[in-house]
């Protein structure tokens, strides 16, 4: 038979202490034995090399075997508990020997300790229970509360010294309340690196609630198994077993503080690790399990009260912060200019428990209290711009996040930034002084580990002289309470320039319309004076020409008759443009009703109107199928497309007879690209193409502008309008009209109206 031991020899460096695999030691402590079992056969696959000082058996004599062969009493015990769960505080009695049972891999670990006398009071857990109720009745604060579990903590297992461990947000840790027995030196309020418990060591202390060193001068028991050629040898987890041997650097640890037996039960709060009940005594020192109990008993009394601590401290805080911020709610809609405002924002400071303010808004700044310089803040307020993306930025140490913090740390130490919109043009910033601490170190903290020489062992640090750190650059901590209070202010204020800014925009846009209903109605004594005062002088000039031609007859001279014809063509063109402006600005005419309508018979009577025009150029127009039951304006749509075909006439190709097609198809508005349309909206496209003389891309929009040509009136007739028409036709329509030309080749026009 091979039998080794699997004890774990790995060198701790500075560049491995944080790996150090503190739960597979492969060691325990002596006060105990183990096995490792497998819950089927029972067969011992390890054990601890002192099994005879327990069960007066050598290892060899065990290793292979099954526990029902090798103590019967106990297998009858264990094994109807190896599925179970079971806690490490309630041992199976067997004899003389108290027995717990842990889940590792594939095994059962048996940790087996001799049995001690126990208290046998059957009020002894109501005892303290009752005792720790007087404790919270009588506590004012989470501090007192935790002087009087260390006190009592050091009363029930007789530790010299019991002290209640915090840690901060770095794991960097405080005694935070202590009893030590009269002669020892205190550590209360002492601090103690992050690296005196390192990572792997706290997440086993959320597993193992209770951890007990009974002599911190014991010699490691090895653990043992068999060697096969078939098996390799692996390591045995031993991460929920109490018996487990501790790191040989925590060992050290407490050698060097003249410890000999420890203990430390795990202050849990939501899940996280919040502290520790450590205790220490200068000699060696056995618990029963029920001292055990009452320990851990201390820890889940204390973990269930910290956060009602808190959160009664925190509510007394709120309730502070909540009577200002209210205040200032009343006060963000009062109709004051900001500058009174800002003067009567009193609670602005207390809002926060901040000693100073700044508000930025429209280029202006705004201050209370004791605030940094103008340029300093400024400089704060475009580092934010520039590289914070959320609205809020906070923090207590400023410096460690500004390049510029220790500058402005005297009153900037601590902020609370909140941006309304972009941080450079509006946000209110608190600010909190520095407060310079003290903070006494057991040691430097940054001698906490020891490198020796290469190829020896990592050493903690012997010295525990107090180490005094002055803090600098930063502040008080602000709560969630005042942060929240801040973000409520801000948001509100936030809401207010907006509502504000709306208001003018109304207020604006309330002046325009009415401005905009002037303009109409001078509009439309313009369009009453174009219809009547304007026409009938031009038709005055063209009869008065057409009289003088008649009745002069052959005693008018022919340069005569030429000016003559230019008065009356002018008038006509004048005639026509008069025209034209009233049929657009009639556009908008509410009197103009809207009834289901076919367009074809509405096209077919513009071919027949303009039928002469058409053959004089021997011209074709081709018509497919058009819609039916259209709500349109009827003459509207005539007007539209007696302007689309007369132009499509008028501008044909010298020499080439006029061809226009018009068709129709149903399209999809996210289909249309020429133009914005609701995209799940169905529209009529029809299609109005020629053969003319076209025109050049750059114009497919401009040709729609009011007065817009693209020829010398001189060789086209028109007034530059028509288009105009077709487009505010269209607009009226909820529909669209577009244009595409190529010069020489023809134009396109599409006309979109929404399908019912």
């Amino acid at each position: 038979m091979n039998i080794i031991e699997i004890v774990n020899k790995q060198v701790l460096t500075i560049g491995n202490c944080e790996s150090e695999p503190i739960h597979i030691p492969g060691s325990i402590q002596p006060h105990g034995m183990l096995l490792a079992i497998i819950p089927a056969s029972g067969v011992i696959r390890y054990c601890s090399a002192n099994t005879h000082q327990f069960i007066d058996k050598q290892p060899a004599e065990i290793l292979g075997q099954s526990l029902a062969a090798i103590h019967p009493a106990l297998w009858e015990k264990v094994e109807p508990l190896l599925d179970a769960e079971n806690s490490p505080f309630h041992p199976i009695i067997a004899g003389d020997l108290q027995t717990t049972i842990h889940e590792s891999g594939e095994f059962r670990i048996l940790s087996i300790e001799k049995r001690l006398d126990q208290i046998n009071d059957p009020d002894y857990a109501f005892d303290q229970t009752r005792g720790f109720i007087g404790f919270i009745e009588h506590s004012r604060t989470l501090k007192e509360l935790c002087q009087n579990i260390a006190a009592e903590t050091a009363r029930i297992t007789g530790f010299d010294r019991v002290m209640i461990y915090r840690f901060d947000k770095e794991y960097n840790g405080e005694v935070f309340a202590e009893y030590c027995r009269e002669g020892l030196p205190p550590y209360l309020d002492l601090h103690y690196p992050h690296t005196d418990i390192p990572p792997q060591a706290r997440e086993l202390y959320l597993h193992n609630l209770l951890r007990l060193i009974p002599d911190v001068q014991y010699e490691p028991v090895p653990l043992l198994t068999i060697a096969t050629k078939q098996e390799p040898v692996q390591q045995l987890d031993l991460s929920d077993v109490g018996l487990r041997s501790v790191s040989p650097i925590h060992v050290q640890y407490l050698k060097n503080m003249s410890v000999g037996a420890s203990m430390s039960v795990s202050v849990i709060m939501e899940g996280n690790l919040w502290g520790l009940i450590a205790c220490h005594h200068s000699e060696p020192l056995i618990l029963s399990s029920q001292q055990k109990k009452a320990a851990l008993l201390q820890g889940h009394f204390l973990s269930s009260q910290i956060r009602v601590q808190q959160v009664a401290e925190e509510h007394a805080v709120n309730v502070n912060v909540e009577a200002h911020l209210q205040l200032l709610l009343n006060q963000i809609d009062h109709d004051e200019d900001l500058s009174q405002k800002f003067e009567q924002f009193t609670s602005l400071l207390s809002v926060t428990n901040a000693t100073g303010v700044v508000l930025l808004h429209e280029g202006k700044i705004y201050e209370k209290g004791l605030v940094p310089s103008r340029d300093k803040v400024l400089g704060l307020i475009r580092w934010v711009g520039d590289n914070v993306k959320s609205s809020l930025f906070s923090t207590n140490c400023l410096s460690k996040r500004y390049p510029d913090g220790v500058t402005m740390s005297k009153y900037g130490s601590g902020v609370i930034f909140h941006a309304m919109g972009k941080p450079t043009d509006s946000c209110v910033i608190w600010f909190r002084e520095e407060l310079e601490r003290t903070v006494k170190w057991a040691g430097r903290p940054d001698t906490a580990l020891q490198k020796k020489a290469e190829g020896k062992p990592l050493t903690p640090r012997k010295s525990f002289e107090i180490w005094k750190e002055m803090v600098k650059y930063q502040s008080a901590e602000f709560r969630a309470s005042e942060i929240n209070a801040a973000i409520r202010f801000a948001t509100s204020l936030q809401n207010h320039f907006h509502l504000t800014y709306l208001r003018n925009e109304e207020n604006r846009l309330r002046v325009l319309n009415e401005r905009l209903q002037q303009a109409n109605q001078e509009l439309s004594n313009i369009n009453w004076i174009t219809s009547h005062d304007l026409k009938e002088p031009l038709r005055k000039i063209q009869l008065m020409s057409s009289r003088i031609v008649y009745e002069g007859g052959d005693n008018l001279s022919e340069v005569i008759k030429v000016h003559i014809e230019k008065i009356r063509n002018s008038a006509s063109r004048m005639q026509h443009l008069v025209d034209d402006i009233l049929s657009y600005s009639m556009m908008n005419n509410r009197n103009n009703m809207f009834t289901l309508g076919n367009l074809e018979p509405i096209i077919l009577e513009v071919g027949a109107e303009l039928e002469e025009e058409l053959a004089q150029k021997k011209g074709l127009l081709s018509v497919q199928s058009m819609p039916q039951d259209l709500r349109i304006v009827t003459h509207q749509m005539g007007q539209l497309f007696l302007n689309l075909i007369s132009n499509a006439i008028k501008f044909a190709r010298p020499g080439v007879p006029p061809e226009i097609y018009i068709n129709c198809q149903v399209e999809k508005g996210r289909d249309i690209l020429e133009v914005v349309l609701p995209a799940d909206k169905s529209f009529y496209c029809i299609r109005i193409s020629d053969n003319g003389m076209g025109f050049e891309p750059r114009f497919n929009e401009k040709i729609f502008d009011i007065f817009y040509r693209l020829h010398d009136r001189n060789t086209y007739e028109g007034t530059g309008i028509g288009l105009a028409i077709c487009k505010k036709i269209m607009e009226n329509h909820h529909g669209a009209i577009t244009a595409s030309g190529e010069a020489g080749r023809g134009a396109i026009f599409r006309v979109y109206l929404p399908v019912e």
